[in-house]
């Protein structure tokens, strides 16, 4: 809403950049991803050299989604992944922490930035964001970003806050359950929360399983 807010009401175009300490590594403008709903979430997948980016930084940063169970690169869409970065933009390494540098920084220097993306677009050539590694849940097998669950259900009417957890089980090791504050007088039930999370295209294994309201 920020984004097109900003174009809508003043004309402006909103580049989103995304990084941290260690360094910037994705860089979303209006050259690259017009649209801008897609520019909230997707960001450019640079240095792959079959795609062509207007940011220079694209000629210079490497990138590479892999698996955190089989350490496989991914290079097929909607399969999650923890995003490595390489290039000039990345620092060198932590101070006077060899044990640590040995771990967040893999044999060809590659930085593990701890973050989850998978690949989207018509073409594969788009970043979306997922979550934290750390943050996922894993129910059955399958790996569910609580943060996307999160963003995706603060858009309810009758939903002012709203916590997506895992709950310990001893078959599926965990389920799904969406914590919220309602809006006002109305309370949300778990069938609406997953009616209106399957309308907005979320898979089924993903969608909550208990509803916990707090006021």
């Amino acid at each position: 809403s920020m984004i097109s807010g900003f174009k809508e009401k003043f004309g402006i175009d909103i580049v989103n950049m995304f990084g941290s300490n260690e360094g910037c590594c994705l860089v979303a403008d209006a050259r690259d991803v017009p649209d801008p709903i897609d520019r909230a979430t997707c960001f450019p997948r640079f240095g792959y050299p079959r795609f062509g980016w207007s940011n220079r930084m694209a000629n210079s940063l490497l990138t590479r989604l892999l698996d955190t169970d089989t350490g496989e690169i991914i290079e097929e869409p909607a399969r999650p992944g923890e995003l490595l970065i390489k290039g000039p933009t990345v620092f060198e390494g932590y101070w006077q922490s060899d044990a640590d540098n040995r771990t967040v920084f893999d044999s060809e220097g590659y930085f593990h930035t701890g973050d989850l993306f998978e690949i989207t677009g018509t073409r594969d050539e788009f970043y979306r964001f997922v979550g934290r590694h750390k943050d996922i849940i894993v129910r059955g097998g399958m790996k569910i970003s609580p943060e996307e669950l999160d963003q995706l259900l603060a858009g309810h009417p009758d939903i002012a806050e709203v916590a997506v957890v895992g709950v310990p089980d001893e078959v599926l090791g965990h389920r799904i359950c969406a914590v919220v504050v309602p809006r006002g007088e109305r309370t949300p039930s778990l069938d609406s929360l997953r009616d209106y999370l399957r309308e907005r295209g979320l898979a089924q294994f993903k969608l909550p399983e208990s509803l916990k309201v707090r006021k």
